[in-house]
């Protein structure tokens, strides 16, 4: 079992000691065996006798003055109760319901969690894909024309919205411009643990190409992550809230398709190297189309090779 289970359980069991030393004093056989208990309006609309019992549990550890315990309730809240869970307001102080409102909000998947922190150039800011931005790629996706093109798939509403929910993913960063904060596109990295690879993504919109935002975005994320200071999210004890630890790869490449010469021509300014050419390996509509191969490693922005 990995360590922040453990400790969870561990709080968990501390938690169900105090409310027997205290609010189940006189009665220790009606304390609840494990920290889980209702706080909803579907729970006081369903089981009014308990929900009133989850209540004064509930009241007992948030104002036990321990901040063990409240992690111990926010767990439980993460863990039970969807994101849209509705509380009765009335039986909450505002400290409580703002509480519990954070905990029904927080993210359940480290996946989708940036930890790292923003990465600033010249001109732009990279920035973890916030979930306001989202209805901004889709739009984009929709109107720029080339979202086959980028993809391989089709531009059906469907494959859109799937692919534009997949940013919010901790090796992704939207690119933002510093002078007007104007979202300019994303850049990020599908890893390969394996091999210790990353796979160089990006999309800058339509209307903002051909101003190097992207060589920039690029030369900085791929300089931060091959001397080991990009972070992936890492468990604790509360969800929803995470450590991190280095990602260590030794190369990065970037599979462009042929005919995306200007593409190329973005990461060969940005020190990256032809690899390969893979034969009618894209398909672009009813055509299938080769893919170029670039790299960089870790020696050689160690070793300055791929300074510009």
């Amino acid at each position: 079992m990995k360590d922040f289970y453990k400790a969870r359980e561990a709080l968990d069991e501390e938690a169900v000691e105090y409310l027997k030393g205290t609010l189940f004093a006189d009665r220790p056989d009606d304390c609840p065996s494990f920290i889980h208990f209702g706080i909803a309006v579907y729970d006081k609309n369903h089981w009014p006798n308990e929900y009133q019992k989850g209540l004064s549990c509930f009241k007992t550890l948030f104002h036990a003055g321990e901040e063990r315990f409240r992690i111990v309730l926010r767990n439980m809240i993460a863990t039970y109760y969807l994101p849209n869970t509705q509380i009765c307001r009335e039986d909450f102080s505002k400290e409580e319901a703002a509480f519990i409102h954070a905990a029904l909000k927080a993210d359940r998947e480290p996946t989708r969690v940036n930890v790292n922190r923003p990465i600033g150039t010249k001109r732009l800011l990279l920035r973890a894909v916030g979930e306001k931005d989202l209805k901004t790629f889709a739009d984009h996706f929709k109107q720029d024309g080339d979202f086959a093109f980028f993809t391989g798939l089709p531009a059906t509403k469907r494959n859109i919205a799937g692919f534009t929910l997949r940013l919010r993913s901790y090796t992704n960063f939207a690119i933002e411009r510093k002078s007007d904060h104007k979202l300019l596109g994303y850049i990020g990295l599908s890893l390969k643990e394996q091999s210790a690879t990353g796979l160089l993504e990006y999309y800058v919109f339509q209307e903002e190409r051909r101003k190097g935002y992207c060589g920039e975005a690029v030369t900085a994320l791929t300089d931060i992550t091959l001397r080991g200071k990009l972070y992936a999210p890492v468990e604790t004890v509360q969800i929803g809230v995470f450590g991190r630890k280095a990602i260590r790869l030794n190369a990065i490449r970037a599979r462009i398709a042929s005919l995306n010469t200007a593409s190329q021509r973005t990461v060969a300014h940005c020190g990256f190297i032809h690899e390969a050419t893979i034969h009618q390996i894209l398909q672009r509509g009813a055509t299938w189309t080769d893919e170029e191969i670039y790299y960089l490693t870790r020696a050689m922005i160690e070793n300055g090779a791929a300074d510009i």
